[in-house]
């Protein structure tokens, strides 16, 4: 890959070693980009001033912002997994220059993380690569550190649990923007509740990004399927995709059928 001219995309690049390895040295990076140490440790300045990025004798180490969903049960790591294959491919149904929207979740947050990284999203002639929509605020601190990817965070009132934005300034900002797509996570996943979650203030938010979208794509795991959360986000009809992993009911499945949603098993 060659992003050794760009620095949008260098920095893109090493930020997404960063995330992996938490530290960096100035020689390794040199290396891998094939560019002279005294770019990196420019760019390593520069990343230290705009707060991506923390110092080093010699290199860089990550500036870790901890954010957990407290509300969530600790997962199986086979949950765990499943939840990253969901994210893995609603990551992939991106494409560079859109506008994208996210609610608020564990797997939402994951997908988020994936496409931002992509390595095609990239910025070009002052566009961005990509426009996230954040209706939380942990998913805007994962795409805000990606110079290419233009971040909008909606205003409101930030719940405490999973750092969603709700109240009458998230509405009234979100009724003036449009989406290409919409990633949708949810609680409970039921033919006749629909997608729901554990707040109607959410939901409430999340129906207008809904309705304000091309495209809607529903993510869940199996584990879901058939659980009713307190408020309903929408009606199964309202996706135009549902991307899910693990096994789901014959119920589910002709449900979709009828309801011209395409389904995506991973």
């Amino acid at each position: 890959m060659n992003v050794s001219k760009d620095k949008s995309s260098r920095w893109d690049h090493v930020l997404t070693l960063l995330s992996q390895a938490k530290q960096l040295s100035v020689s390794e990076v040199a290396a891998d980009l094939g560019i002279s140490e005294s770019t990196v440790r420019r760019d390593f300045v520069e990343m230290e001033r705009a707060q991506l990025a923390r110092r080093t004798h010699g290199g860089i180490v990550a500036v870790d912002v901890a954010y957990s969903l407290a509300t969530t049960p600790r997962s199986s790591d086979h949950a765990a997994a499943e939840r990253e294959q969901v994210a893995s491919h609603a990551a992939s149904l991106v494409a560079p220059g859109q506008i994208i929207g996210f609610n608020g979740g564990r797997t939402t947050t994951s997908a988020a993380r994936r496409a931002v990284a992509r390595p095609d999203i990239d910025g070009r002639d002052g566009r961005p690569g990509l426009t996230v929509v954040c209706a939380a605020l942990n998913i805007a601190t994962e795409t805000v550190l990606r110079p290419a990817v233009r971040t909008v965070v909606l205003g409101g009132v930030a719940e405490p649990y999973s750092f969603e934005l709700t109240g009458p300034l998230a509405t009234a900002t979100m009724r003036d923007l449009w989406l290409d797509v919409m990633f949708v996570g949810t609680i409970g996943l039921d033919v006749q509740a629909g997608l729901t979650c554990n707040s109607d203030a959410e939901a409430g938010v999340t129906r207008i990004m809904i309705g304000h979208s091309r495209r809607v794509v529903g993510l869940a795991t199996a584990d879901k399927i058939g659980h009713r959360a307190l408020a309903g986000i929408c009606p199964v009809s309202a996706l135009t995709d549902l991307v899910i992993a693990g096994t789901i009911t014959d119920e589910l499945r002709e449900h979709l059928a009828e309801a011209s949603v395409r389904l995506h098993e991973v």
